[in-house]
């Protein structure tokens, strides 16, 4: 019973009496706190009972403690100490982070590479370029990156380039690699697009433009390397000018008897050449007419020439090479069946020997025939020949055409025989003195 709820009866002192003793007695049973119920005990016999319900736990956790101390134990003295050590480096780990920005922030940033065509660089002024050239097949570059940060410059294999009356075109892709404010020096293969080239050292400057017949003629150079320098030449100039035969032509004095041909010019090229340059131009699938094989002169000129006899067999598609020289003679073009003389004479020279000096005394025959036949024994290369040219000499008279044509045969085979006889005798003479002191050294 709570004191507020109790009514003091008026006149009254049991009342009064038994209402205090009432309250002093709730009032102290308000404010002492209820004692503290005693610890319960647990039977020994309950504990027990659990361990063994829990017992293989038990004895697992315990395996697990006792193999932890026993590594703790095993340790080595330093062991435990690196151990110990190691602790507190992960309590501040701020300090190593602070000390790792600071390091990043000390190193300097490496400059951003910039990588475009040479003449967009060029345009830009990120590089200065000084070009020297001779017109034809070799172009020096004096370069300079201007700025501070390093340029990879493409030049393409196709690059025309120009001076005052040339022009010339880069034959081979280039990769160059500039470091900050770096000069280089390069060299680089070049073709000349025009006959009209002037062959001779001059200035050269970037130019503007393309040559899209040169493109398959520029993938055909990158994948064979090989690929004869004079031969490419000759192909760019069939490509770009469609030039006749006459343009790059030069032959031996004594081919097909004609008059001597003068020193070849800047872009006269070997009869090799020629050939190769149209094998070139054939392998890259370009079939439209050249005026360079109208000329039936290619064909029998590359047969009786002996660097490009097979690759002339190959191009042509000769297979009976005795056949093609019969034909030549008694079918081939009238102005230039004659070569089949010099093609026998050459690649038949047994025959020759037999059947020119016939060619040779017969009047009903042609003067061409008859002049090719005496200039075609010199071609035989056989010393049989000379007593041959000797006779004819004789026969037609030393200030007659046919009789001065022998007596010049025949001293140009007495020269070459004497030639190579002095380099056989040099030769041999060299090499002489080392046989004896290799003999005397054997016999010590």
């Amino acid at each position: 019973m709570l004191i507020g709820k109790s009514v003091m009866p008026t006149n009254d002192s049991r009342s009064l009496s038994r209402y205090t003793k009432t309250a002093i007695v709730h009032k102290v049973i308000d404010i002492t706190p209820e004692p503290e119920a005693p610890p319960r005990k647990v039977p020994v016999a309950q504990i027990l009972a659990a361990a063994g319900k829990h017992r293989g736990a038990l004895i697992a956790a315990g395996a697990v403690l006792f193999a932890g101390v026993i590594v703790l134990l095993a340790l080595p003295h330093g062991a435990r100490k690196r151990v110990a050590a190691a602790a507190p480096a992960q309590v501040a780990p701020a300090a190593a982070v602070t000390d790792q920005k600071i390091a990043q922030k000390a190193v300097p940033e490496r400059p951003v590479l910039i990588e475009l065509n040479l003449p967009t660089a060029v345009q830009q002024g990120l590089v200065e370029c000084q070009w020297r050239g001779n017109g034809k097949d070799r172009l020096v570059m004096d370069a300079r990156n201007t700025g501070d940060q390093p340029l990879r410059l493409h030049l393409g294999a196709g690059q025309l380039l120009a001076s005052e009356d040339s022009t010339i075109v880069v034959l081979k892709s280039q990769t160059l690699d500039f470091a900050p404010r770096a000069e280089r020096h390069e060299e680089f293969a070049t073709v000349a697009t025009s006959s009209a080239n002037k062959v001779v050292g001059a200035e050269f400057h970037l130019s503007a433009g393309t040559l899209p017949d040169l493109d398959k003629l520029f993938a055909y150079v990158a994948a064979h390397p090989e690929a004869d320098a004079g031969a490419v030449q000759t192909a760019t100039l069939i490509l770009t000018e469609n030039l006749p035969l006459s343009a790059f032509a030069k032959f031996n004095e004594l081919s097909a008897g004609a008059e001597n041909i003068r020193e070849s010019q800047d872009f006269k090229a070997d009869t090799v050449d020629i050939l190769s340059a149209l094998g070139i131009i054939k392998d890259l699938g370009i079939d439209r007419p050249l005026a360079v094989t109208i000329d039936p002169q290619l064909e029998v000129e590359a047969m009786i020439d002996p660097n490009a006899h097979d690759l002339a067999l190959s191009y042509y598609g000769i297979n009976d090479e005795w056949s093609y020289w019969k034909n030549q003679l008694l079918e081939g073009d009238p102005s230039t069946r004659h070569y089949a003389l010099y093609g026998i004479a050459r690649f038949y020279p047994d025959i020759a020997l037999q059947m020119l000096p016939k060619w040779a005394r017969q009047e009903s025959v042609s003067p061409v025939y008859r002049m090719s036949a005496v200039e075609a024994l010199a071609q035989t290369g056989k010393p049989e020949a000379i007593p041959i040219l000797r006779e004819l000499e004789r026969e037609f008279g030393g200030t007659s055409d046919l009789g001065h044509a022998a007596h010049l045969a025949a001293n140009y085979l007495d020269e070459e025989f004497a030639r190579s006889s002095g380099v056989a005798a040099s030769l041999t003479s060299a090499t002489q003195p080392r046989r004896q002191g290799a003999l005397a050294s054997a016999g010590n």
